[in-house]
């Protein structure tokens, strides 16, 4: 029997942290969906579709998605920003709100910052350390920048 408790301490983790990199992996997936819709949108329209994102075809960019798996729950919402780049100019950009995000470890976070790049960004167009979003805080990522 102690071996057996042995062995289930030191796997169960292990499971854990499967289960969180399958579940950023599925939300990688949703926010690829939501990106392709948001494109086809925009190069139909010229416009950013703004609103809450359901796959349910309630929107322009829900009517080109056929479901999302939202594995850590919350709202996945468009929203339009204006990003300064550092120069008079300003950048247009149509962000993904994921609000809030539950259950979700630093080190996922991490991976998610770390696989989006330059897309992940935490406060409308600021780019900012994963480490400053807590769980049930809310994520911020590029969909599309002009």
């Amino acid at each position: 029997i102690a071996i057996i408790g042995i062995l289930a301490v030191v796997a169960v983790p292990a499971l854990f942290k499967n289960i969180e990199k399958g579940k950023v992996a599925d939300l990688e997936s949703d926010i690829s969906a939501i990106r392709s819709a948001a494109l086809s949108v925009y190069a139909d329209t010229s416009t950013y579709s703004i609103g809450e994102v359901t796959g349910t075809g309630n929107t322009a960019i829900d009517k080109e998605l056929e479901g999302l798996s939202k594995p850590f729950g919350g709202t996945y919402t468009t929203e339009y920003a204006k990003q300064s780049t550092g120069t008079a100019n300003n950048t247009d950009i149509l962000l993904l709100k994921i609000a809030p995000v539950n259950g979700i470890s630093q080190d996922g976070v991490q991976k998610l910052k770390d696989d989006l790049g330059d897309k992940y960004v935490n406060d409308k167009g600021t780019v900012t350390n994963a480490a400053a979003i807590s769980s049930g805080s809310n994520i911020y990522i590029k969909l599309i920048e002009k």
